[in-house]
This record gives C-alpha cells, sequence and structure tokens, in this order.
C-alpha cells in the first residue's frame, strides 16, 4: 500500500493538470488583459480629456483640458515636425522661441460691481500670431455677457504690460503658448503637447488647439476658442469639471468637451447651458 501511495498522487496530480490548449488560452487571455490594462494606463496618462490630472499649484490645484488625442510624431531627422491646419493655412510650429511677452488689450468698460480678476493676456514669441488679434479675443471672451462675469459673479480687469512691468499684482494669466513650452508651463501635469491647462496663476492654452481647434467643434475654429478660454479660466476661478446633464442638452463649459460630450451639445459659454 505504500509503495502504491505516491504513484496514486502522480496519476491525480497528472488528472487534474490543465491540457496543453487549455493553457494556451490561458496564455492568450492574460496577454489580451494585459494589453487592454496598458492602453488604459496610457489613455489616463496621455493627459487627455478622459481623465482629470491634478498637482499642487501655487493656488491650489492644476488641472488639464481638453485636447485633441492626435499624436504629432517629430520628423525622421530628428527635428520636431510642424502640424498644418486641415485648410492647409494654418502651421503649428512645436515650440516657440521660449520668451513670454504681457500684451495690450482694447480699452473696455468693465463691470462695476463682483468679486476682482485681474488678468493679463500674455503670448509667447516666435508663434506668428497677432498679438492684437488674440488680446482682443480674449478680452471678448472675458467679458462676455454670457461669460464668468455673470455667472461667477467676477468682474475681469485688465494688468496693462506697463503695470505687469512695474510689479502688478494678477490673479490669472492667459497664456497662449506653442505645444512644447505648454509641456513646461503645465509640469509636473503631462500634457504631451496636445492640451491646455490650468496650473498656478497661469490658463495655459495651446497654440495648437488655438490654431486648429478640435472634432468637438467642427470646422468653427473662433468658436473653440471661445470655449479653449472659458474652460481654462474656469480652472482659475476654482471650478471643476463637469458632465453633461442630459442627451442633446448643451453642454456645460466644465464638461471636458474635446473627448467625449456625453450626448450633449457643444457649448462654449459659462452661461446658457
Amino acid at each position: 500500500m505504500r509503495e502504491d501511495l505516491p504513484a496514486t498522487r502522480r496519476a491525480r496530480r497528472h488528472r487534474r493538470r490543465p491540457s496543453r490548449q487549455v493553457r494556451l488560452r490561458r496564455t492568450i487571455t492574460g496577454a489580451v488583459i494585459l494589453v487592454l490594462v496598458a492602453v488604459v494606463t496610457v489613455r489616463l496618462t496621455s493627459g487627455d480629456d478622459t481623465t482629470l490630472i491634478e498637482a499642487a499649484g501655487s493656488s491650489g490645484k492644476a488641472t488639464t483640458s481638453a485636447s485633441s488625442t492626435t499624436q504629432n510624431p517629430d520628423n525622421e531627422d530628428g527635428s520636431p515636425s510642424t502640424e498644418t491646419a486641415k485648410a492647409g493655412t494654418t502651421k503649428v510650429p512645436q515650440n516657440g522661441n521660449g520668451k513670454i511677452t504681457v500684451v495690450a488689450v482694447p480699452q473696455a468698460a468693465v463691470a462695476d460691481t463682483g468679486r476682482t480678476v485681474k488678468y493679463t493676456v500674455e503670448i509667447e514669441g516666435g508663434l506668428g500670431v497677432d498679438p492684437a488679434e488674440v488680446g482682443a479675443t480674449v478680452e471678448s471672451v472675458l467679458l462676455d455677457p454670457r461669460g464668468w462675469q455673470k455667472v461667477d459673479g467676477v468682474r475681469f480687469v485688465n494688468v496693462t504690460p506697463a503695470q505687469a512691468a512695474n510689479g502688478a499684482h494678477v490673479d490669472v494669466r492667459v497664456t497662449l503658448a506653442s505645444p512644447g513650452l505648454t509641456d513646461k508651463l503645465c509640469a509636473p501635469m503631462r500634457t504631451l503637447s496636445q492640451v491646455s491647462c490650468w496650473n498656478g496663476e497661469r490658463s495655459v492654452l495651446n497654440y495648437r488647439r488655438w490654431a486648429l481647434g478640435d472634432d468637438s467643434y467642427g470646422s468653427d475654429v473662433a468658436r473653440y476658442r471661445i470655449y479653449q478660454v472659458n474652460h481654462e479660466v474656469g480652472h482659475g476661478l476654482g471650478q471643476q469639471h463637469r458632465t453633461c446633464p442630459g442627451t442633446g442638452k448643451r453642454a456645460p463649459v466644465m464638461v471636458q468637451q474635446t473627448l467625449d460630450l456625453g450626448g450633449c451639445k457643444a457649448w462654449p459659454y459659462p452661461s446658457g447651458a
């Protein structure tokens, strides 16, 4: 009996051992699961609209926002590539000259009441944009009756280039930056040259999105810029991301509209959603 016991145990082990086909299926299943986990991990850390990445900033939170998920690889010779708009007229350099300049905005009446929020409009050099046009666009968005002044009870007051040079206090720096500089200004968040963000006191507007817009707004790049400014400045006012309230409704501006409208219709203003 004692001599038969080891053989019996071996037989039982043999019977319990999975067949080669079963082991192969398990191996394939495990590999598929690992691939799916890797894809999800990359997506969660890519800085696009699938996730909210937060980091400590001088005023609390740093937040990435709406972006395109299309990557822009370097040229074969190792130099940064230049992305061209669908219309073939706008080129987006990966880097500007790295120098940020405060630009003037048109004189405009400011609200009489509300919490004062002082802001500058700043542009990185080398982007090939018209500073006057950028300044006027940002100001018009901030002062629009459908904007944050009405919704959040604030009054936006511009800080001129001269005032900024003399050290005037600034609450929100609306900064148009190249994709490369955006990555630096938004660090330690990973913007991957694709997204805009709020970090510290800066609403960093990625020039790639400013120039090309995004599929959420189709070919209406101007309308997308309104969303881009309102969304990032909204973070600066303490606003957090929201979700679509219902299919077919206008999306609140703090919805990450670029990647997924969640059934809502694109809407670039804080009011009216």
